[in-house]
């Protein structure tokens, strides 16, 4: 068998300039910052930009990221405290992540993501800050508009809450409303040790008032009783509309109001009151008042119970004596 030749040795590939080598990785670093989808800065300290890609560039209004390198990134920010704040975060913390508002070269404002970071020198001193900015206008603005229908909802509720409590003729509390706000003022007299005083009030024959005069003028006297309790008592006092004539007021006492006191400056503004378009007609209420002691607690419809057993007393004493309308 014949031996082959040796073969020869190969030649080695010229080595490249290290220089070459730079180049070569910096421009597939600037090829990569030009491919990422979101904007690429790098500014100084003092604000100069120095980086930037194409994607920067466009967020912010501008065609190439050349024409950026002569603005300051403090002209684009809308509160300059967001960048103050941005700042001292970084001074102690390596990266950092602030959502803010940017304004474009044409004054429309737009909300980003900031990632950033601080790129200090060997000394420790900040060199230039690097930075991702990710635009989320259009999270933000969802979240505006999801805000706005929850506090939307929020009135609608507060709403529904308000007229499931009033009496939509008088403006007063209903019969739930009473009982709700009524409850509260209970508890806070028992607290305060202090005497409540549950007036329940009637109005004197309106049914044959809707019957002469139409219902119409019947809802005139209803509202009247509600502007004479409204004006006459204290605005702490829980008044309620509890049934289609009948009133209830809870007071709680103060210095020099006595329950005689109570139920007097109620009838006097009853006897006051007129209708304009009927001087004849009288207004006319029959009242129980029972004083509620906060020590001996019972619930508020056994009080409500004796008051208007001490009403119908009186009325039954008005119609026997010929008072009523």
């Amino acid at each position: 068998m014949s031996q082959s030749a040796p073969a020869k040795p190969r030649k080695a590939a010229p080595s490249r300039p290290a220089a070459s080598k730079g180049r070569n990785v910096e421009d597939r670093y600037k090829a990569l910052v030009e491919q990422l989808p979101v904007g690429v800065y790098r500014t100084t300290p003092d604000g100069r930009i120095i980086e930037a890609n194409t994607i920067l560039a466009r967020m912010l209004g501008f065609k190439r990221p050349q024409d950026l390198f002569s603005r300051n990134v403090k002209d684009f920010y809308v509160q300059g405290e967001d960048r103050e704040e941005l700042i001292a975060q970084l001074s102690s913390e390596p990266m950092a992540f602030k959502e803010y508002e940017l304004r474009k070269a044409d004054g429309r404002k737009f909300w980003v993501r900031d990632h950033s970071r601080r790129i200090a020198g060997p000394n420790g001193t900040t060199l230039h800050y690097d930075g991702i900015l990710v635009d989320v206008t259009e999270r933000k603005t969802m979240e505006r508009r999801y805000q706005q229908a929850l506090r939307k909802l929020q009135l609608s509720n507060e709403k529904l809450e308000s007229l499931s409590l009033s009496d939509d003729l008088t403006g007063l509390n209903n019969r739930r409303g009473f009982y709700s706000f009524g409850l509260q003022q209970m508890k806070i007299a028992k607290r305060l040790k202090a005497d409540n005083y549950l007036v329940f009030l009637d109005i004197d024959c309106l049914k044959e008032v809707n019957d002469t005069y139409g219902h119409a003028v019947g809802d005139l006297l209803l509202q009247g009783v509600a502007i004479i309790l409204k004006t006459t008592l204290r605005e702490s006092d829980v008044i309620g509309r509890i049934g289609g004539d009948e009133f209830a007021v809870l007071a709680m006492r103060s210095k020099g109001q006595g329950e005689r006191g109570l139920s007097t400056r109620i009838e006097e503004s009853v006897q006051a009151f007129r209708l304009k378009d009927y001087p004849r007609l009288r207004l006319s209420v029959s009242m129980g008042l029972v004083r509620i002691d906060p020590q001996k607690y019972q619930q508020l419809d056994d009080f409500l119970a004796h008051a208007d057993f001490l009403m119908y007393q009186q009325k039954r004493k008005k119609e026997r004596q010929g008072t009523t309308l």
